[in-house]
C-alpha cells in the first residue's frame, strides 16, 4: 500500500491558525498502526524542499518510510494531482499496487477516482478522517 500525502489542509488546517503541523502527531499515530504502508510527499511542499528536508519534519520512524515526492507537473491539466500520482506509480513500477491520497482538493482528482480519502482544509486530518484512514488501510 502507497499512501500519497498531502500537507496544507491536512496535516494542519488550511488557513493555520495554530501553525504548521499541528495535527502531525495524529496522522503519524495512526501510520504506525499500518508499518507496512510507504508514504509519498504529493503536497505542493515538495516544489520547495527535497525530499530529505521533508523527512525532517516527520519522527524518524515515519520519515524512513517516505520513500519519495511525486513529480510536479506544471502545465495545467485537469486532475493535477490524480496525473501526478499516476506518473509516479508507473515510473516506479508501481501501478499495481493498493494506493490512498489524502489530500483537502476534490477538483486535483477526477470524480471517479475512489483512492482520494478528502479532508475538509478547514480542519485538517480529524478523527473522522482517520476513521476513514483506518478502514482503508484495514482492507
Amino acid at each position: 500500500m502507497i499512501l500519497f500525502l498531502d500537507f496544507d489542509g491536512v496535516l494542519h488546517p488550511f488557513d493555520r491558525p495554530d501553525g504548521v503541523f499541528t495535527l502531525l502527531a495524529d496522522f503519524e499515530r495512526v501510520m504506525r498502526d499500518y508499518p507496512g504502508v510507504d508514504i509519498v510527499i504529493s503536497s505542493a511542499w515538495r516544489e520547495t524542499h527535497t525530499v530529505d528536508e521533508l523527512r525532517q519534519l516527520f519522527s524518524p520512524d515515519i520519515a524512513q518510510r517516505i520513500i519519495g515526492a511525486t513529480p510536479v507537473f506544471f502545465d495545467p491539466q485537469p486532475h493535477v494531482r490524480e496525473s501526478e500520482i499516476l506518473d509516479w506509480l508507473h515510473s516506479a513500477g508501481r501501478s499495481g499496487e493498493a494506493w490512498i491520497a489524502i489530500d483537502d482538493t476534490d477538483w486535483f482528482f477526477s470524480t471517479e477516482c475512489a483512492n482520494l480519502l478528502l479532508v475538509d482544509p478547514n480542519t485538517g486530518f480529524n478523527s473522522s478522517s482517520e476513521q476513514e484512514l483506518r478502514r482503508r488501510l484495514s482492507r
